[in-house]
């Protein structure tokens, strides 16, 4: 037997073959979509109930096949309508036309994943559909209910419904169908008109729809409508008897109610009834004789006056307030309205237990008095209470005590505290001072004390002249307190700094006292000393004096500023005193080291500078000098001229001076070689030379001052000139260079 193939193979191979030839028609067909264009027919406005065809055409470019394609209709961005095909104009129809139908359109065309959306076109449906309304039953009775119905049956997407009554709006509904119901009940009689109209939820700017036909709806009257009558007359006596009849002429009375009221139900009954009662004063007001069937009420009324026999009796203390150990009454009293007289009977009570009986009660107060306490007028079998008196016996107050509240100082306002420990509330106490009253003040509670307060007093002894007087409200009873003891406290009057010697300027090494002092002000005393740009203070005290003490040992050129102190106590008020400028001198024996320093510091100062000047003024190079005379051989032709030439040679500094004259002498010998020696000088450096002779001297390479020159004798001449050693040069018949 040949085995079967399986049939899930055959479908996969199926679908591979299916997406390749569409893979393979995309591939060999080229389009493009070039334009999409919606048309509204008969146009963008049109009216309800009319035929309207949205048509959308497309203009589609392909090589070789037309492409199958999506043709959408959006309206607000939501797709009403899809097709797939190959043709290029599609129309849609919307009929009838709906206001509900207005909005935004356009089409779309999708080809594989190119798309292309045409341009929106607004639609605008104009009018609404009329609404039907219908009513049943039409004819009713009072109480009975009807149901209207109002619907649209060509519109969508919401309604919301008015309901009208004589023209009146008195209901609206929402329905998300095209119709609405409402229940009506009909509370009056006679008859009335209903119609309706309509809104579109999802489209409020179409506007409201015209309005439905009028239903008439009939309504009969029940006839359950009471009468009312009060026997034997509407105006009687406390203790008559009154008899009020309520009838109703209903003939069906299983689902009828009927009451009698006066601000409470009196009687109830399912048809006409009587009921009779002993009136009292408190009977008298409008009577009611009601009849209902289901929601429809009818009734009738009647006034009832009943006169007082006679009145609410009154109870009366005396006195008013009740203190104990004191006696008290109370009376109880009652005024009687008619001509004839009668006799009424009286009686006490307390927290509801028979006293006495009589128009007088009197007891001696104490703790188990108070209560409530009332009476009962009696006459004619008609009893009468009054209202409810509550005595509260009160406690005497106690003798006061009177103290202050923090601290009296002098020249400041402060509050005193007068208290009874003992005594009923409300207690009224008086301040006085110097047994004149100065304030009252009454206390009604949670607090006991009265606080007043004063605005100061100017010396000590003032204090004691306050007391506090104590009383209850109603009470003779007074009770004064003892005088007020309690410290005074005097604040300290501005503090004065002083020093324990004459001189601000002080030498160091000394012990320095700073005393601040006060006039006038209550131990103990805080003293605090400071120095201007210190955040610390140097020193503080707390004592019973009116000086303190600080001390600065061995005071230094550190300890040079500003010092001031402060003076406080419990008035707590800081006083600060005028500062003082401290400076200090140095010691003796500094003095004299800085002196001595000075001394020696001039001295070194001083060497310095002679060394540096003598130094500077001492010349580096000696000099030498050299005479060359010369005197005339003959006397008569010319006596013998002795030419004086003095030549100042500078040398060298000791080290060098050596060396230079070794070279000097190496190098005249070297350049005069040639010449002749000079024999007429004689040992003391002069020159003899014949008056036939010439004397030259040529300066050469001189860069000092000229020679100078003068004349010593009639014949000589004397020249000096001051050359260096090494750059002088002197011609004599010839050239002698001296270096």
């Amino acid at each position: 037997m040949m085995k079967r193939w399986p049939f899930w193979p055959n479908l996969i191979l199926i679908c591979v073959l299916n997406l390749s030839a569409g893979y393979d028609n995309r591939a060999h067909t080229a389009f493009t979509i070039d334009w999409v264009k919606l048309t509204l027919l008969p146009g963008a406005t049109v009216e309800s109930s009319s035929n309207l065809t949205l048509r959308c055409e497309a203009k589609i470019s392909y090589s070789s096949k037309q492409p199958m394609h999506t043709l959408k209709f959006l309206m607000d961005g939501t797709v009403i309508y899809s097709k797939n095909t190959t043709d290029t104009v599609v129309e849609y129809s919307l009929v009838p036309a709906k206001a509900s139908h207005s909005g935004f359109y356009k089409c779309q065309v999708e080809i594989f994943k190119k798309e292309k959306s045409s341009a929106t076109q607004e639609l605008t449906v104009t009018g609404l559909q009329t609404p039907l309304l219908t009513v049943q039953p039409t004819t009713v009775y009072e109480g009975d209910k009807v149901t209207a119905t109002c619907s649209a049956p060509e519109e969508s997407g919401g309604l919301y419904i008015s309901f009208y009554k004589n023209n009146q709006y008195f209901q609206h509904a929402r329905s998300t169908a095209n119709s609405a119901a409402i229940v009506v009940k009909v509370q009056e009689s006679g008859n009335f008109s209903l119609h309706c109209n309509y809104m579109l939820m999802l489209y409020p700017t179409a506007g409201h729809s015209s309005n439905s036909n009028n239903v008439s709806v009939y309504v009969q009257e029940l006839e359950i409508t009471p009468t009312i009558r009060i026997f034997p007359k509407p105006v009687v006596v406390e203790g008559d008897r009154v008899q009020i009849d309520c009838k109703v002429s209903y003939s069906s009375q299983s689902d009828l109610e009927v009451f009698l009221t006066k601000d409470t139900v009196l009687h109830k009954d399912s048809g006409s009834f009587r009921h009779s009662f002993e009136v009292k004063a408190n009977d008298s007001g409008k009577y009611i004789c009601k009849s209902e069937r289901g929601s429809v009420q009818k009734s009738s009324e009647a006034q009832l006056t009943v006169l007082e026999l006679f009145s609410d009796p009154i109870l009366i203390m005396t006195p008013k307030y009740v203190f104990e150990g004191e006696h008290f009454n109370l009376s109880c009293k009652s005024f009687q309205t008619q001509d004839a007289p009668i006799d009424v009977k009286y009686g006490f009570y307390k927290d509801k237990n028979h006293l006495i009986d009589g128009q007088v009660y009197s007891t001696l107060a104490s703790k188990a008095s108070s209560g409530s306490y009332y009476c009962k007028a009696e006459a004619k079998g008609i009893t009468k209470t009054s209202m409810p008196m509550v005595v509260n016996v009160k406690v005497p107050v106690s003798d006061p005590v009177i103290r202050t509240v923090g601290k009296i100082i002098m020249g400041q306002p402060f509050q005193l505290l007068c208290e009874s420990v003992h005594g009923t509330l409300p207690i009224t106490y008086t301040l006085l001072k110097f047994q004149k009253s100065v304030e009252h003040m009454t206390v009604t509670g949670p607090q006991r004390s009265a606080l007043f307060n004063v605005s100061s007093i100017s010396h000590r002894n003032e204090s004691s002249s306050f007391i506090c007087v104590a009383e209850n409200p109603g009470s003779h009873y007074k009770k004064y307190s003892l005088s007020l003891n309690t410290q005074v406290i005097e604040m300290v009057s501005i503090p004065e700094l002083t020093l324990n010697t004459k001189s601000k300027v002080v030498t160091e090494g000394v012990t320095l006292s700073f005393y601040c002092s006060v006039q006038q002000g209550t131990f103990p005393i805080t003293f605090t000393w400071y120095r201007t740009g210190d955040v610390k203070p140097l020193n503080t005290m707390r004592i019973s004096k009116t000086r303190g003490l600080h001390t600065i040992k061995s005071i230094t050129r550190d300890d040079e500023g500003e010092y001031y102190c402060r003076a406080s106590n419990d008035a707590n008020e800081t006083r600060s005193s005028y500062p003082v400028n401290i400076r200090v001198n140095l010691a003796a024996w500094k003095k004299a080291l800085i002196g001595v320093s000075f001394v020696v510091i001039v001295l070194i100062i001083v060497i310095i500078l002679v060394l540096f000047f003598k130094k500077a003024h001492t010349p580096q190079k000696k000099k030498r000098a050299v005479e060359l005379s010369v005197k005339p051989v003959h006397a008569k032709s010319g006596d013998p001229m002795r030419v004086s030439l003095t030549l100042d040679f500078e040398e060298n500094a000791a080290g060098n001076e050596s060396n230079e004259e070794t070279e000097k002498e190496e190098s005249e010998k070297s350049q005069h070689a040639d010449e002749a020696p000079l024999n007429n000088v004689d040992s003391g450096g002069e020159l003899i030379i014949n008056d036939t002779d010439t004397v030259k001297g040529d300066y050469q390479n001189i860069k000092q001052a000229p020679p100078s020159c003068q004349r010593e004798e009639p014949t000589a001449v004397h020249c000096t000139h001051s050359v260096p050693v090494n750059q002088a040069e002197l011609f004599v018949n010839g050239v002698i260079i001296v270096r």
